[in-house]
């Protein structure tokens, strides 16, 4: 039988415990560490869109002038979850 090691996504620790399923089927991990943001977290997502760092990768393809259509289409996300991360994105004050 393989073992996989895992890791936290957040801090990196190794200190993980199994915390159930979610709807889908996939495992549930919880970080053992008490100073780590993270509380639980999935290895395996279903949808991409809720993987960490979408939103980043989302902004800086429109900071590079990449459209709503290019961008969903490059991360596998839908456009509406392109266009609401871009909504919600503070925009620099006008001086």
């Amino acid at each position: 039988m393989a073992m996989i090691q895992v890791k936290c996504t957040e801090c990196k620790g190794t200190n993980i415990s199994r915390n159930g399923t979610n709807r889908n089927g996939k495992q549930r991990y919880i970080c053992n560490n008490r100073d780590c943001p993270k509380k639980s977290f999935i290895l395996e997502y279903t949808y991409n869109g809720r993987k960490p760092g979408i939103d980043q990768q989302i902004i800086d393809m429109a900071a590079n002038a990449s459209g709503i259509r290019d961008t969903s289409r490059v991360l596998k996300v839908s456009k509406q979850k392109v266009s609401d991360t871009l909504k919600k994105q503070k925009h620099p004050s006008a001086r």
